[in-house]
């Protein structure tokens, strides 16, 4: 295990043991963090299979991906309202764009829109969506885009998922030009429904969620990194009914999820909107600084 925190360099203690994986906690800043035996490379490619997208129990991930569009975009609808107040206009890229859906949504609000994933199976399905011109298969540190060549740079659930969080917002800060934004939407652990969950928390879902933040050490984080943060909000989402009860059932732990998953499913009222004002989220733009 790590020896000490990637962001300030205090000591990391057991924090709690979820799906056979501990987590450690930095006793100074309260950075949260699984340290993983398994080669990321070789992670990303085992884990982020077409299961991952489709509601295998086992990642504990999404539902049903592809069939839950509508309630993806209207959530990204909010992001792209925030963003357009600071650039309006421009070149983007979305990374972990998974299926597409936020380059699509980009695109026809006027943005020069492009994607990077690690995923095949979400790749070949962004690629028909959008073109395959406008779609990369990589981690972030392999991007072949081209230096000061971004406007934004987005990263919605994707953080928590990154090996090295530190070092890809180095590649993120090469890529965006000098006055351009980065955009992160990730969970926070000072969320008031974290804090009550404890490890039914949702979001405490190892190994696909590597890194956990809060506020305070997620802005420590950028600062270092040669970003400035100009706006911090939160956001309630839309989510399918079958979603919110296969979150419960798998990082929620929740035996009554399960059978409810299976009625709801029986009567197939799985596509049911919700909207949840949880926030347990933080959403952050920051403006890149020359460094």
């Amino acid at each position: 295990m790590s020896a000490s925190c990637i962001i300030c360099g205090g000591g990391l203690k057991p924090y709690l043991l979820k799906n056979n994986y501990v987590l450690q906690r930095c006793t100074l800043c309260g950075h949260i963090c699984l340290s993983m035996d398994e080669e990321y490379r070789s992670f990303v490619d085992r884990y982020y299979r077409k299961e991952y997208f489709t509601g295998d129990q086992s990642r504990a991930a999404y539902e049903n991906y592809e069939h839950d569009k509508p309630y993806i975009q209207a959530n990204m609808r909010k992001f792209l309202r925030l963003i357009s107040g600071f650039k309006p206009d421009g070149k983007l890229l979305d990374v972990g764009c998974a299926l597409g859906f936020f380059v699509e949504l980009s695109q026809r609000q006027g943005y020069d829109a492009h994607g990077i994933d690690p995923s095949d199976y979400a790749i070949k399905k962004a690629k028909k969506l959008v073109g395959s011109s406008l779609i990369e298969k990589c981690v972030l540190s392999d991007v072949s885009k081209r230096p000061k060549s971004f406007d934004v740079v987005t990263m919605f659930d994707v953080f928590e998922h990154l090996s090295d969080p530190g070092k890809d917002l180095e590649t993120v800060h090469a890529l965006l030009k000098d006055d351009g934004i980065v955009v992160i939407a990730t969970g926070d652990t000072a969320s008031i429904f974290a804090k009550i969950l404890g490890r039914r928390w949702t979001f405490f879902s190892p190994p696909q969620h590597i890194h956990y933040f809060n506020r305070v050490n997620m802005a420590t984080l950028l600062r270092k990194k040669g970003f400035e943060p100009v706006l911090w909000t939160r956001i309630g989402k839309w989510l399918s009914l079958r979603y919110v009860l296969h979150l419960a059932r798998t990082g929620g732990e929740s035996k009554i999820a399960e059978y409810l998953y299976r009625f709801v499913n029986i009567l197939r009222l799985g596509e049911l909107p919700l909207y949840l004002p949880v926030r347990d989220n933080m959403v952050v733009i920051a403006r890149k600084k020359k460094i």
